[in-house]
């Protein structure tokens, strides 16, 4: 870890190769690395490249932001109109990365594997004034600095004159200012945490920051290896795999993907490697994370997890009774999906009253420290690898870069926090709410309802900035069954299911004998949700009905068709079927995973 060494406060050519005395090891021990940068090309990626191994074999990630100096007759050209990404890709694709030698070559060749692997993204800076406008290749973008994390959330922050040009790192007398979370100085890493967020969000008064342009891109990419890992990760064991869904198989005729194996080094060793990138591997990784866990989970336990992970991005309201382990799918799914990378950035909202149980069951059943935000500090489950370090300052704009954080649903609603949990944090890949039946509008269903509390306020507005998202409560509905539909709406329904046609759904099928109308807006529904989730079998119609085979392709044939004339024609047994067959086959069925004892048993 970052703390087990001994870091120099400064370093200089005087101490030796400063890619070898600090580049390398500071990334051996990393898992997110931040990087800004004041100059770009082919050798500053190869030496900026230097280490990398380190990280992609924690199965990090990095974000580094290039500075783009653009010449007057460029800024001449934007002031008459033309847009300023397509300049800028223009004035990248003018010069073409071309690197010098076979070590340059690999490392582009490394550099495009982590793109391609998502453990690498990449953003353009262009220096602006005060006006917002850029300005000519003499303002040049001159942020250069550096943080680091580790697993244990220990964070190292360097800045100084160095470039990332050969001339910068090799020749000239350059020296970096380095800084720990765990020193006498964390505020200086905050400092340097916050600044590139700014930058990275493209909240920064004096630079305009865009996504890498696509003629760049491509220009990279050109460096990918095509069936084969880079050559800079073979030899150093397993390596992190692109994602891909647990059932693919090998195509016909081709053996099953092995693991490439670690020449040297002992059995354990080889081991523990093999272990750490099975998550990702395809055909065969979904059972790591509860392998490796200290749990045993109960088999409802496992049928939700695999409908969670096996959906992915998952979106599910788990609804099982209490005393049920809602805590534990929740972990399986955290745990399977962090290790496999499918999950790089996760949240978890809960009451501050279990935000400790939450810390505890992550910690002592699956292995996973994550700190608990209390709105001063990140605060870890104490063990003795932290060493008394498991308090970490941070401000309400620096918290949310952290990859996995449990914070408090009560603080985050708040409207101070909810605007930097809306507008300044990065999206997050899984979003996971503890008692989500606080998520309400006020006096539901009652003559003075009112708008969405502050919590359903805050998470309408994060459904959209989260890939996945997960709720947990035993009691979806409190009082009125638009509560449960708030919920369902959060996890995306069929823009047909309004809450007014969700009400008026269930209750015409209630009805024992429900209006040629009521028919007619029950197909309707019942198509949206087809269109959504995909048809329902015939097999499954005559399960539910208890209808012959025909009898049953009729009655679909009725509910799917938007003329009303085929649904009027049907006897009153096929009527009822069909109104059995819309209501168990309902976004509920699709969102809601509900465990009762009495199921259980």
């Amino acid at each position: 870890m970052l703390s087990d060494r001994t870091w120099r406060l400064k370093y200089t050519p005087e101490d030796g190769d400063l890619v070898e005395v600090f580049y390398v090891p500071v990334l051996e021990d990393a898992e997110r690395y931040d990087r800004l940068t004041g100059y770009f090309n082919a050798g500053a990626l190869a030496l900026a490249a230097r280490g990398i191994e380190g990280l992609v074999r924690n199965n990090g990630r990095m974000r580094l932001v290039v500075g783009c100096t653009l010449e007057p007759s460029e800024i001449e050209a934007i002031e008459r109109g033309e847009e300023l990404r397509d300049r800028v890709g223009q004035h990248m694709a003018d010069l073409p990365l071309a690197p010098p030698d076979t070590a340059s070559s690999e490392a582009l060749e490394l550099l495009a594997w982590m793109v391609a692997r998502g453990h690498l993204e990449v953003k353009v800076a262009v220096p602006c004034g005060p006006d917002g406008r850029p300005i000519p290749s003499d303002g040049i973008f001159h942020e250069k600095a550096g943080i680091v994390a580790d697993r244990t959330g220990n964070r190292l922050a360097w800045n100084g004159s160095l470039n990332e040009t050969a001339a910068g790192w090799r020749q000239n007398w350059e020296s970096i200012n380095v800084y720990t979370s765990w020193g006498s100085e964390p505020d200086r890493v905050a400092e340097e945490e916050g600044n590139f967020a700014r930058i990275w969000a493209n909240r920064s008064e004096r630079v305009i920051v865009l996504d890498v342009p696509d003629a760049a891109r491509r220009d990279l990419m050109r460096f990918m290896p095509d069936n084969d890992a880079p050559a800079r990760l073979k030899g150093i064991g397993p390596t992190p795999a692109e994602p891909a869904p647990e059932d693919a198989a090998a195509p016909p005729g081709q053996p099953e993907p092995v693991p490439a194996r670690t020449p040297t080094g002992d059995l354990r060793g080889r081991i523990w490697a093999f272990i750490a990138c099975a998550p990702s591997l395809p055909n065969g990784g979904i059972r790591t994370g509860e392998a490796t866990a200290a749990v045993t989970p109960w088999p409802h336990q496992v049928k939700a997890f695999e409908r969670l992970h096996g959906n992915w991005p998952p979106r599910l309201l788990i609804a099982d009774e209490v005393g049920l382990g809602k805590t534990v799918q929740a972990g399986l799914l955290l745990r399977q999906a962090w290790l496999s990378g499918r999950a790089k950035r996760i949240l978890v909202l809960a009451p501050k009253a279990v935000l400790g149980q939450w810390q505890i069951e992550l910690r002592e059943k699956f292995n996973l420290n994550w700190p608990i935000y209390d709105g001063r500090e990140l605060v870890r489950y104490p063990s003795p690898a932290l060493r008394g370090r498991h308090r970490v300052g941070a401000g309400p704009n620096l918290w949310h870069g952290e990859p996995a954080v449990i914070a408090s649903s009560h603080l985050m609603r708040r409207r101070d926090r909810a605007a930097v949990l809306l507008e300044e944090a990065e999206p997050w890949d899984l979003l996971v709410l503890d008692e989500a039946h606080h998520a309400r509008r006020r006096a539901a269903g009652g003559s003075r309802e009112g708008g969405p509390n502050a919590l359903l306020r805050l998470m309408r507005g994060l459904r959209d900035r989260t890939r996945g998202l997960v709720l947990l409560t035993a009691t979806p509905m409190q009082v009125h069954p638009v509560e449960v539909w708030d919920l369902l709406d959060l996890l995306g329904l069929p823009p047909e299911w309004t809450a007014e046609a969700f009400l008026r759904f269930f209750e015409e099928t209630e009805q024992p004998n429900p209006s040629h109308q009521a028919l007619d807006r029950m197909a309707g529904l019942f198509r949206a949700v087809e269109r959504a989730w995909g048809g329902v079998a015939t097999g499954d119609a005559q399960r539910l009905t208890d209808l012959t085979k025909l009898k049953a392709n009729k009655v679909l044939r009725a509910l799917r068709d938007p003329a009303g004339i085929p649904r009027r024609q049907l006897e009153t047994e096929e009527r009822r079927a069909a109104v059995r067959i819309v209501r168990a086959h309902t976004p509920i069925r699709r969102l809601v995973s509900r465990h009762t004892r009495e199921l259980l048993r």
